[in-house]
C-alpha cells in the first residue's frame, strides 16, 4: 500500500472566529485528517497558553449526512485513547510567542489503520468544515490576526485494501451536569459500537468525582455491557491506555500555575529552570498545576511536564479490545441502548461521544 501527505490547506489566516469548510472529494481514500491550529501569543502573555478549548466544531460532512462531528478537545481525547498518546503540541505563555495545538482526525481504529479508511469517492460531497472563536487578548489570549490553520490528509495512493468501512465519531449529547440524579441518553442503533467516551469538564474537579457511576442498558437490563463506578472507569483507562503526556513552557520561572488538559492521576514536575536555580511541583489539582523556582533562566525558557489520563476530563469505555471488530457492540436486534450516568456535582460541562463501525 503506498500513501502519502496531502495539505487541503497550508498555514491559512484565519480570522478570529469563523467558519471554514473545504472540499475533500479529490482526494479519494483517506486514512487520517491532521487538523492544526496556530497563533501568536498576545504582547504581555497567554496565560492560557493553548488553543484546543477554542475549537467548537471539527467535523466531516456530506450534505445533511455527518460523518464526523467533534470538539477539538474531544478530538484529541479520543486521540489519546486510540492512538496512545496526546497530539502534538507547542504551548507557552510568552510574550509574543508561537503556539500551535494539534489533532487527527482518523477514519481507522487507530493511527495507520490499514483496513478501514474513508473512502470519499463514496460519498456525493464530502468536506470538512471546521468553526473557532479565538480570545483576543494582550495578557490571556493570541494577539489579534495572527490564527492560522492547516490541514494534512493522509491519502492511499496505491494498492489499497478492499474497502470495509471506516470509524464515524460523534458527540451525541452535551449538558451541564446536575449535583444528583441520573443523565439518560437514548443512543443510536444504525452500526456497532468500537467505544463510548463521557466527558465531565469542570476545573479542578476530576471526572469520577462528577460522575459516579455509568451503565450500558439493553432493553431495560435485558443485557448491561457495562456498568461501572467513575472511578473504577478510569482506573481501568490507566491499565489499558497507560498514561499521557503534556508540556508547557510557563511566563515565568519563579512562580507559574497552568490548567493543562490531563485530569485525574495527574502528576507534574518542571525543568529547565537555569543553571543555578531549583525547582518544584508545589500542587496539583485535576488538571491544575502550581511550581516555583529559585531565580535562574527567563520566560518561555522553563518547562512543565504534566502526565496522567482523563485527557480534557474523559473516560472511555471500548468494547472488547477496541480494535477487534468481532468485539465491537452490535445493536441489531435491540430495542433501546440506554447510557445512564449517575452525577454528583453540578456545573460541569457533560458530554458523549460515540465511536461507530460505519460499512
Amino acid at each position: 500500500m503506498k500513501t502519502r501527505d496531502v495539505y487541503i490547506t497550508k498555514a491559512q489566516t484565519l480570522a478570529n472566529s469563523g467558519t471554514v469548510t473545504f472540499p475533500i472529494n479529490m482526494l479519494g481514500k483517506i486514512q487520517d485528517i491532521r487538523v492544526k491550529f496556530s497563533a501568536t501569543n498576545g504582547g504581555t502573555s497567554n496565560t492560557v497558553g493553548k488553543l484546543c478549548g477554542l475549537v467548537s466544531k471539527i467535523e466531516v460532512v456530506d450534505g445533511s449526512d455527518v460523518l464526523c462531528s467533534l470538539s477539538m478537545r474531544e478530538l484529541q481525547a479520543l486521540n489519546c485513547f486510540n492512538n496512545g498518546y496526546m497530539p502534538f503540541k507547542d504551548l507557552s505563555g510568552g510574550a509574543g510567542v508561537a503556539i500551535a495545538d494539534n489533532a487527527i482526525i482518523s477514519f481507522g481504529r487507530f493511527l495507520g489503520d490499514r483496513a478501514y479508511y474513508l473512502d470519499a469517492s463514496r460519498f456525493s460531497n464530502p468536506m470538512i468544515r471546521l468553526t473557532w472563536a479565538f480570545t483576543v487578548s494582550a495578557t490571556a489570549g493570541i494577539a489579534t490576526g495572527t490564527g492560522a490553520l492547516s490541514l494534512i490528509a493522509r491519502v492511499i495512493e496505491d494498492a489499497a485494501p478492499p474497502y470495509m468501512g471506516f470509524i464515524m465519531r460523534k458527540e451525541v449529547k452535551s449538558w451541564t451536569t446536575a449535583s444528583s440524579g441520573d443523565e439518560s441518553t437514548i443512543l443510536d442503533r444504525s452500526w456497532p459500537y468500537k467505544g463510548i467516551m463521557v466527558g465531565a469538564l469542570l476545573t479542578t474537579v476530576v471526572p469520577d468525582t462528577l460522575i459516579t457511576n455509568l451503565k450500558l442498558s439493553v432493553d431495560s437490563d435485558r443485557s448491561i455491557p457495562f456498568n461501572l463506578t467513575g472511578t473504577d472507569a478510569c482506573s481501568k483507562n490507566v491499565e489499558q491506555f497507560g498514561v499521557f503526556q503534556e508540556k508547557f513552557r510557563p511566563l515565568t520561572d519563579t512562580a507559574a500555575t497552568w490548567l493543562s488538559d490531563i485530569f485525574y492521576q495527574t502528576g507534574a514536575w518542571m525543568s529547565k529552570p537555569g543553571a543555578t536555580a531549583k525547582s518544584i511541583t508545589t500542587a496539583v489539582t485535576a488538571e491544575s498545576v502550581t511550581t516555583a523556582a529559585t531565580t535562574g533562566g527567563t520566560a518561555d525558557t522553563t518547562e512543565i511536564t504534566v502526565q496522567g489520563s482523563g485527557p480534557h476530563a474523559n473516560v472511555y469505555l471500548p468494547f472488547g479490545d477496541g480494535v477487534n471488530p468481532e468485539d465491537f457492540l452490535n445493536p441489531s436486534g435491540m430495542g433501546e441502548l440506554k447510557l445512564i450516568l449517575t452525577q454528583a456535582v453540578g456545573s460541569a460541562a457533560g458530554t458523549v461521544v460515540t465511536e461507530q463501525l460505519r460499512q
